[in-house]
């Protein structure tokens, strides 16, 4: 990466953090030879200021389920297991099936099993966090057994039936009745994420290896690839000298706490430093702790095809078997703990993890011969995929705001993010984020009422054209009118009475900017 790439990584990063409230951020950039570019932003303990590093620890969530099936691929390779395996030939655990297809270690590891999210994850980090949640029993392996045989009405006698209440649980919170079944497909027709599938995967390794998941990875993935201070244990995170203080992301209105920001609606949000929400019982879907120095290596890792610096860990047909798209999904194909997207023209092949207080993404493009590996101590309301997009944008020596979708996205939507008014003043119109980046909210006010409405881009080419439905039921179009398109009225470039806003019988202009940060 030359200079100029590195300069424009570093501002992205430094206007991401500022805007979202992400205390630290680290990033590496690699080829196939090495890293080209690492560095670390803001704090990684805001108490104590101390700065962030490449080598700095986080919590990468979901970016385990990659080295999960990674390791599955290195039994595979061993001749203890295939791919097309019945589950049922691996674990005593009974996941039904249809039309005489048993779910098999593939549809486990794309998430086609036709099971969805039964909240194993979550429930356990609310529990880390102290957050409310359900008193699901879930406090080992069998527990867990039960509550994922439960959802497919296979928890053995009791499981519903006589007494059981109008959400299907039994009286004391028990397993659902058969005809509750949660499965929403039968195997290999649709995707449905879900960390349960990978739990049990976890438990596949332990099953053929007669090792502990987290003792199997470290010896046979972590360990080739140097990754000397990647861990699963909160104790061993807590003793490394560089490691984040992971922070919650708390709503609080009308509050005013110092380390607060203003959101929408005069809501505040704090930063509130939180326990590491290690989680035994479902590492293999989400706990691994590393920094994005060694997350860079085992990013080269697919880059080199199953080999770093020469030492293979993987074959080179294990890693286009783990990385072949099997299952479509809004976002892109999925195939076995990776995703492919389509990022600036190429296929960008990655990962997004979160653990509330965390979150990283890993991803790499073959046909640009690159890698990306992002971390951060804060989780904000989007998978850090996209932050790892802008990342991947300026290594190819584009401009994340035209080239990144989320990043352009969001300066079009700041752009028109603010207030307007009528001819002289008789109706005002809000229009402000809702859910991040992702869409736009219509508030109309005046004299006899108002509305509020959900604005959504229609499919032309025009990128300042929305659509609504208004109370009844009707598509009514909503069309800006942008003076200098190209500059945000938040970055300096235009202003405020550069906009003008049509919807039904109203023109309205804009004259005053929505607050979205300090960039």
């Amino acid at each position: 990466m030359d200079e100029h790439a590195r300069a424009a990584t570093a501002d992205l990063l430094r206007r991401t953090m500022r805007r979202d409230r992400l205390p630290a951020v680290s990033v590496a950039v690699v080829d196939r030879d090495g890293t080209l570019y690492a560095d670390g932003f803001g704090s990684r303990d805001l108490a104590g200021n101390r700065p962030a590093t490449p080598g700095t620890l986080y919590g990468v969530g979901s970016v385990t389920k990659s080295v999960t099936a990674l390791a599955l691929a290195q039994l595979r390779e061993a001749g203890m297991l295939e791919f097309d395996d019945p589950v049922a030939a691996h674990l005593d655990v009974d996941l039904g099936g249809a039309d005489g297809e048993p779910v098999r270690l593939h549809h486990l590891l794309s998430h086609s099993s036709g099971l969805p999210s039964l909240g194993t994850s979550e429930a356990l980090i609310g529990r880390r966090l102290r957050r409310d949640t359900d008193t699901v029993p879930l406090a080992d392996a069998d527990d867990f057994r039960a509550h994922v045989e439960g959802a497919v009405g296979s928890a053995g006698p009791g499981a519903g039936g006589p007494g059981a209440d109008a959400t299907g649980s039994g009286p004391r919170g028990g397993p659902r009745a058969p005809d509750r079944d949660e499965r929403i497909a039968a195997p290999g027709e649709r995707f449905a994420y879900s960390n349960e599938e990978y739990v049990l995967l976890g438990e596949v390794i332990e099953e053929n290896t007669g090792r502990p998941y987290g003792r199997y990875v470290e010896e046979h993935v972590l360990d080739p690839l140097g990754m000397d201070r990647a861990t699963f244990e909160d104790a061993a995170y807590a003793m490394d000298d560089d490691h984040a203080t992971m922070y919650l992301r708390e709503p609080r209105e009308n509050g005013t706490a110092s380390g607060s920001a203003t959101g929408a609606g005069g809501s505040r949000e704090d930063l509130v430093a939180s326990s590491v929400p290690t989680r035994e019982l479902s590492r293999p879907a989400g706990g691994l702790l590393a920094p994005v120095s060694e997350l860079a290596t085992y990013v080269r890792l697919f880059l080199g095809d199953g080999a770093v610096d020469g030492d293979e860990v993987v074959s080179p047909e294990s890693v286009a078997a783990l990385t072949e798209g099997r299952v479509d999904t809004p976002s892109g194909p999925y195939g076995f703990g990776w995703r492919t997207r389509e990022s600036c023209g190429h296929d960008l092949v990655g990962h997004s993890g979160s653990i509330a207080v965390s979150s990283a993404y890993v991803g790499f493009s073959r046909e640009a011969g690159l890698g990306v590996a992002v971390a951060a101590n804060a989780s904000p309301d989007y998978p850090l995929v996209r932050l790892g997009e802008g990342v991947f944008a300026c290594a190819l020596g584009r401009d994340p705001y035209e080239a990144a979708p989320f990043f352009e996205r969001r300066r079009r939507f700041d752009r028109l993010a603010g207030e307007y008014a009528s001819y002289r003043g008789v109706k005002r119109a809000y229009v402000a984020r809702a859910g991040g980046s992702g869409s736009l909210r219509l508030d109309l006010a005046g004299p006899l009422g108002g509305e509020s409405l959900p604005l959504v881009e229609t499919a032309d080419d025009d990128p300042y054209a929305f659509r609504t439905t208004n109370a009844a039921g009707e598509a009514v179009p909503v069309e800006f009118r942008v003076g200098d398109a190209g500059a945000p009225a938040t970055a300096g470039g235009g202003g405020a009475a550069d906009v003008d806003l049509l919807y039904d019988r109203w023109h309205l202009h804009k004259v005053a900017d929505e607050v979205v940060g300090r960039e």
